[in-house]
């Protein structure tokens, strides 16, 4: 992996390991998690569409091909907006120590649907990371 990658991964992981802390406060008041979804997609689609107004890249969705738009959207409805759901309800409801590791097991379904759908290859790395997320999980839960 290129440094420049490991640094963006780096940082990923600290921001999601931070977000959930704030989700969980949030959601600890009067909020329904459906509600708290859509609060959450809000800011992200005003500053999403003001990024590519200021940064003049609004004809990059028009350029687009059709296929490419479609699965984009399908990954976002199942994730940013079943899975958060779904994300929410947990962690309302339970307890963020325990339920954002298990939630952070999804590499394992991506690794399956890679390996059977995408034509990944399945290495012993890959089958020893999955040992160690699942033994994880066991020793959270």
């Amino acid at each position: 992996m290129e440094k420049k990658a490991f640094l963006y991964a780096l940082l990923t992981a600290l921001i999601w390991g931070l977000a959930p802390a704030f989700e969980k406060m949030g959601l600890k008041g009067r909020i329904d998690p459906y509600v708290g979804v859509v609060m959450r997609t809000i800011p992200i689609a005003v500053i999403g569409i003001t990024g590519l107004l200021f940064m003049g890249r609004l004809r990059d969705i028009a350029a687009a091909d059709t296929r490419s738009i479609l699965f984009v959207i399908t990954g976002g409805l199942l994730a940013g907006f079943l899975g958060q759901l779904s994300f929410y309800s947990a962690l309302k409801s339970g307890e963020a120590s325990v339920v954002v590791p298990l939630a952070a097991t999804y590499p394992l379904v991506a690794l399956f649907i890679s390996v059977l759908f995408l034509g990944e290859s399945f290495t012993w790395q890959k089958l020893v990371g999955i040992g160690m997320i699942v033994g994880g999980v066991i020793l959270v839960r």
